[in-house]
């Protein structure tokens, strides 16, 4: 049993000296994984324990203009990032739109492109709060498996795609899902202030075709260069990104079809 162990701390270590980026080692939490993996107990163990013991004799926080301010800053954080990312990375001389390799590549624009990666990375443990409120407002029901299952788990990757992937082929799920989340938390934002909006299925329909539009593309974006075997991006990233887009585009399509045609 300690030979096994040691074994895979040696693989570990080896993969994360061996394959890392030095361009953002200087940034906070990009080092050591343990960090991370402490944010995310942490995350775990207050939305399942510590927080619902926290309010089980407790009447729920309200906390309209904390998230108010809150989805204000992720409007403008995601807005920048969709924005600056896309100019240093699709619009730059020294990208390409069919395949961009995994490099370490040193200029003005690929340093940008690096910290505004960096920024996303940030964004997600940032969305983090969202469990966090629904629990101070006991708002239980939201908190599914899936919910807690891929706040967490968007956290992990994108600490995995900073400081291994940065600027490569899978730069564009960022900047999509980046406008996508500044079209949520505007709704949000608005909701706030026109609670009736929460009951119109106008904005909950358009929200789920903008989500199955970005599932679209990408799956199109990681699924051609897996098929036409041009890209030196690695295969089985591009066989990850596919299906899980695929699979995330089965989940909203079947939302879809349940709430707004067959309703209908």
């Amino acid at each position: 049993m300690a030979l096994v162990l040691r074994n895979v701390y040696q693989t570990f270590n080896y993969f994360f000296t061996e394959y890392k980026d030095p361009r953002v080692e200087h940034y906070p939490l990009l080092g050591s994984p343990w960090p991370i993996a402490v944010v995310i107990i942490l995350y775990l163990k207050f939305v399942k324990d510590w927080g619902l013991r926290f309010m089980e004799h407790r009447k729920p926080f309200q906390l309209k203009t904390v998230m108010n301010v809150y989805n204000f800053i992720q409007i403008i954080l995601n807005l920048y990032i969709g924005i600056a990312g896309g100019f240093n990375s699709y619009f730059a001389p020294d990208y390409s739109w069919s395949c961009e390799s995994i490099n370490q590549k040193d200029n003005p624009s690929r340093r940008k492109l690096i910290f505004i990666t960096y920024l996303y990375f940030i964004s997600k443990i940032i969305d983090l709060l969202d469990t966090v409120f629904f629990v101070l407002r006991k708002k239980y029901n939201q908190i599914t498996f899936l919910h807690t299952y891929h706040h967490a788990g968007m956290v992990v990757a994108t600490y995995i795609f900073t400081k291994f992937l940065a600027g490569s082929h899978a730069t564009l799920l960022g900047l999509i899902n980046s406008f996508v989340h500044v079209i949520m938390y505007f709704y949000y934002f608005l909701t706030s202030f026109k609670p009736e909006l929460k009951h119109s299925l106008w904005w909950k329909k358009h929200i789920t075709q903008v989500q199955l539009l970005q599932f679209t593309i990408l799956m199109l974006h990681f699924g051609i260069p897996l098929l036409g075997g041009y890209c030196d991006f690695p295969k089985v990233l591009l066989f990850i990104g596919f299906t899980q887009n695929m699979f995330m585009f089965t989940l909203f399509a079947d939302f879809y079809i349940k709430a707004y045609i067959k309703k209908k």
